[in-house]
């Protein structure tokens, strides 16, 4: 009698070890599942409240002059889908000689220009299947930011005289900004996204713009590494 008892109890063991088995291959796309590119390895997710820190560079336009727009971002992330953090930017532009001329007594004289300055504020995203090896984020950023430019003037008449002017001319511009975008990540690591991505910068303040009403509203594209507990 005690060998049918065991018997019975160690068949119902495999039985519902092989029932969990069973279950657990019927199920290979849970949602809980982290899927990596390089990373074979994969472990089930229970953190609802991430974080993470992003470098990215943009491509840009700043008026009628290409820009390298570098910038950071660092923040929280809720049950995986939901961003928010705080993200700034950096403008940096080289003097060029695209000011408008101006004609005296004298002949014309070209004007050399620079802008420094930066824009940030608040990051809010929603990230679209965040567990794919590949999938599609929507960022928004809200702010503000500062402008700053800076000119200086070359004669250039017909004799050829290319002296310095002394004259330097110098004013700044505060601005609101709204940049929403669209970008494609790649889960690389478990803790490391590569985005690619493109925004459009919007400032309502246009027509206040000294320079010129079109300088800050442009498309940028975007590359960004992220790092962080997703």
């Amino acid at each position: 009698m005690k060998k049918i008892m065991i018997l019975v109890i160690c068949l119902g063991i495999s039985f519902q070890i092989h029932a969990q088995d069973a279950k657990h291959k019927s199920q290979p796309n849970d949602t809980s599942e982290f899927h990596t590119i390089f990373h074979k390895l994969s472990g089930i997710c229970k953190i609802p409240r991430g974080y993470f820190i992003e470098l990215n560079g943009g491509y840009s336009h700043l008026g009628h002059r290409n820009v390298f727009i570098p910038g950071i971002s660092m923040g929280v992330i809720l049950n995986h889908h939901w961003t928010a953090g705080m993200s700034g930017s950096f403008i940096n532009t080289p003097g060029s000689d695209d000011h408008a001329s101006q004609n005296d007594t004298t002949g014309s004289r070209r004007y050399r220009g620079s802008s420094h300055g930066g824009y940030g504020g608040l990051l809010l995203e929603y990230t679209l299947f965040p567990k794919s090896k590949v999938h599609l984020s929507f960022p928004l950023i809200l702010g503000g930011g500062y402008i700053f430019h800076s000119t200086r003037g070359v004669p250039g008449d017909s004799i050829g005289d290319n002296h310095e002017w002394s004259h330097h001319n110098f004013h700044g511009e505060h601005f609101m900004v709204i940049e929403p975008g669209v970008k494609l990540e790649l889960n690389l690591l478990k803790k490391v996204r590569l985005g690619l991505g493109v925004s459009y910068r919007y400032s309502p303040e246009r027509d206040r713009m000294i320079t010129s009403p079109n300088l800050l509203n442009q498309l940028t594209a975007k590359l960004s590494l992220r790092l962080g507990k997703f």
